[in-house]
């Protein structure tokens, strides 16, 4: 049978960069609900693993590495961001596009990106 664990302390002064991982933590608004998000994504990517394993660090490294090198994820962040920004002069411009045009920006799921892992249960 697992452990029940109803606490868990964490040295920071034995971590190799504290003053980065409290740096981390002073950014979240409940350090309890971040971590506990980030304990649910790795069991929904990996499942009930040794993180630390090879084969499994491995894989998280290449999945990040992906994440960072895809040119055009950041395009699309930039071109969302951007959406919001033109919104108002979208609308105007909208009204004179054309029928082909209309079709494509009623497409809500055109910025989402299939390759999100967040979820909510």
């Amino acid at each position: 049978m697992a452990k029940k664990r109803v606490t868990y302390t964490w040295k920071l002064s034995t971590e190799r960069d504290p003053d980065a991982i409290n740096e981390w933590l002073d950014a979240q608004s409940n350090i309890r609900d971040s971590l506990s998000f980030l304990v649910q994504v790795m069991q929904e990517r990996f499942g009930n693993v040794d993180i630390r394993d090879i084969e499994t660090s491995k894989e998280l490294l290449q999945f990040m590495h992906e994440q960072e090198t895809k040119p055009e994820s950041k395009k699309r962040k930039q071109e969302h961001q951007a959406s919001f920004d033109d919104a108002p002069q979208k609308e105007t411009e909208k009204e004179e596009a054309p029928e082909a045009e209309e079709d494509e920006a009623d497409d809500i799921f055109s910025g989402i990106d299939g390759n999100a892992i967040f979820t909510r249960r």
